[in-house]
């Protein structure tokens, strides 16, 4: 499965463990979207050089955000820009590296100081001149409109407080911009603190310690999360109505976890988000291609099984389409043809299992 996933493993290390783990559980390419940039791309290069294995890693590199605006509060080095004249220069210099996409923070309605509207365009137009796609990290439907007129690739999130606006389904459709809703982190932390069976899943065991499984199920997490769980539970069907409505309209859906925040787990929630876009009222064989030919698509390449496409397959014992929840139910994982010995990869991923 392509994971479209903003995610928190910032340094290189940390993402080598992820990208072993994550293709034991399925995902076999995912894109990170904030990393510490000469370590991400370092990893990259070695993994397309054939020295690192693991699912096959796309990376933005840096957030591209204001002054202690959202992505600086890590503590992780990333580039900030406040005028369109910066945000021409940066993206500029971040060209140079060729990342996969450029990630663009856009929240001017949010609580922390955000970039404005002529250096969103300007950050747009820079990368889409030199032929890189954009991802915008919104927080309101306004946000998500000025996004889709400065010309963005994509969009990230989905908000949660009102239903999107009746007219904007049609102009995401028309302009040809994605979107990336991240349901796991959204809603996912009510489930795991409230319902064992979702942790009791094999796949989880594998692909995380039982020490993270253990901490979901302490009182300590529980009375910490349980109001964000409430909140999630009350926003749960706005934000499936509005996703449908997008759907709906023909604006092309990628899945994303968000992956690295409390509530989710690496490659895991990948297939908790494929239980979440049927819950809103997908077809499991939409939610599927949200993971699989679209997200392919989206990184221009070309994942699936006519002649010709990357040989990254995923064997399940039982059909999805019967049940989504079978994904979990994985056989064997294909990466560039070759059926991958999954216990060995999680021994060099390291301990904890």
């Amino acid at each position: 499965y392509g994971n479209m996933a903003p995610g928190n493993v910032f340094d290189g290390p940390g993402t080598a463990v992820v990208m072993k783990r994550i293709l034991c559980a399925g995902v076999t390419a995912f894109l990170d979207l904030f990393g510490q940039e000469d370590t991400m791309f370092a990893l990259r290069a070695q993994q397309r050089a054939g020295e690192a294995g693991g699912a096959d890693l796309f990376a933005a590199g840096p957030c591209l955000t204001a002054t202690k605006g959202h992505c600086t509060e890590y503590g992780v080095p990333t580039r900030v820009m406040d005028t369109p004249a910066d945000a021409r220069r940066v993206v500029e210099q971040l060209a140079v590296k060729r990342p996969d996409v450029v990630k663009i923070v856009y929240s001017p309605r949010g609580r922390m100081p955000s970039i404005d509207e002529a250096t969103l365009g300007e950050a747009v137009g820079t990368a889409t001149a030199n032929g890189i796609k954009t991802v915008v990290h919104i927080n309101t439907w306004d946000d998500v409109r000025e996004a889709v007129l400065a010309g963005a690739t994509a969009v990230t999130h989905i908000p949660a407080n009102q239903p999107v606006p009746q007219d904007l389904p049609r102009l995401m459709a028309e302009r040809g911009v994605a979107i990336i809703p991240t349901l796991a982190v959204e809603t996912d932390m009510g489930d795991f603190i409230r319902d064992a069976s979702v942790l009791a899943s094999p796949l989880a065991a594998t692909v995380t310690t039982n020490a993270v499984i253990g901490a979901y199920r302490t009182d300590s997490i529980r009375h910490h999360a349980e109001e964000w769980a409430e909140r999630a539970a009350r926003q749960k069907a706005t934000i499936f109505q509005s996703l449908r409505a997008l759907a709906d309209a023909g604006v092309v859906v990628l899945t994303g976890t968000d992956a690295g925040n409390y509530g989710t787990i690496q490659g895991f929630s990948v297939h908790r988000e494929l239980e979440k876009l049927v819950q809103a009222g997908f077809t499991p064989w939409e939610a599927l291609r949200a993971a699989t030919t679209d997200a392919g698509a989206f990184l221009d390449r070309s994942f699936g099984v006519r002649e010709g496409d990357e040989a990254n397959l995923v064997l399940l014992e039982a059909s999805p389409i019967e049940s989504i929840r079978h994904t979990q139910r994985i056989s064997a994982v294909v990466h560039h043809g070759r059926v991958i010995d999954r216990e060995r990869l999680l021994e060099e991923a390291g301990p904890g299992r």
